[in-house]
C-alpha cells in the first residue's frame, strides 16, 4: 500500500509523512526533498533558474515512479496536473491535510526558501493559492485531516485510527 500525503505548503506533508512512514514501518519518500537531491538545487533555486513548468514536470516524474509500502509526501503543487490528480486516485491512498490559512500563514511567517511565497503578503498569497487548489485537493483525496491546533503526532494518530475504521468497512 502506498500512501499520499498532499495540502498546501504549512500543512505537516514533510513532518506527518515522516512519523507517519516510521510508525507504520514504511518506507518514506518526500518528493520536493527527492528532487533537491537529484537535481543539486533548492526547489527556490530550480524556480528561479528553470522555472515553474520543469518543476511540475519533474515532479509529476517523481510521483508517477512505482512504489511498495511507501508513505508520500507531495509537494503541494503536485495536484495542478490532472495526470497527477488521476493518479492519486488510483494508485494509492491519498490523505489531504488540511490547513485553514491562519495556521498555514503562521507556520511560514519566516520561510524564505519557498518559491510562491515570495510576495510581501503572505496572508493574501496563501488565500489565492489556496482558492485555486482547495477543490483540485479535495476531488484527489480519499480522506481529509485537519491539522488547525494538531501536532504532528496527533495528525498521525487520526490517520491510523481512519484508516483503521475504513479497513473495516472496505
Amino acid at each position: 500500500m502506498i500512501f499520499y500525503l498532499i495540502g498546501m505548503m504549512g500543512s505537516g506533508k514533510s513532518s506527518v509523512g515522516k512519523l507517519l512512514a516510521n510508525k507504520l514501518q514504511f518506507s518514506n519518500i518526500d518528493i520536493d526533498k527527492e528532487i533537491e537531491k537529484d537535481e543539486k538545487l533548492s526547489i527556490k533555486e530550480i524556480f528561479e533558474k528553470k522555472g515553474e513548468n520543469y518543476f511540475r514536470e519533474i515532479e509529476s516524474k517523481y510521483l508517477l515512479r512505482k512504489r511498495k509500502l511507501a508513505v508520500v509526501s507531495c509537494g503541494g503543487g503536485i495536484i495542478l496536473y490532472k495526470k497527477n490528480r488521476e493518479f492519486l486516485k488510483t494508485s494509492g491512498y491519498t490523505i489531504y491535510l488540511k490547513s485553514s490559512i491562519p495556521t498555514l500563514e503562521k507556520r511560514l511567517l519566516n520561510e524564505n526558501g519557498r518559491p510562491l511565497l515570495s510576495n510581501d503578503n503572505l496572508k493574501e498569497t496563501l488565500i489565492n493559492i489556496y482558492s485555486k487548489r482547495k477543490t483540485l485537493y479535495t476531488s484527489s483525496a480519499n480522506t481529509t485531516i485537519i491539522t488547525d491546533r494538531r501536532s504532528v503526532k496527533e495528525v498521525c494518530e487520526l490517520i491510523i485510527k481512519k484508516l483503521k475504521i475504513e479497513k473495516i468497512y472496505s
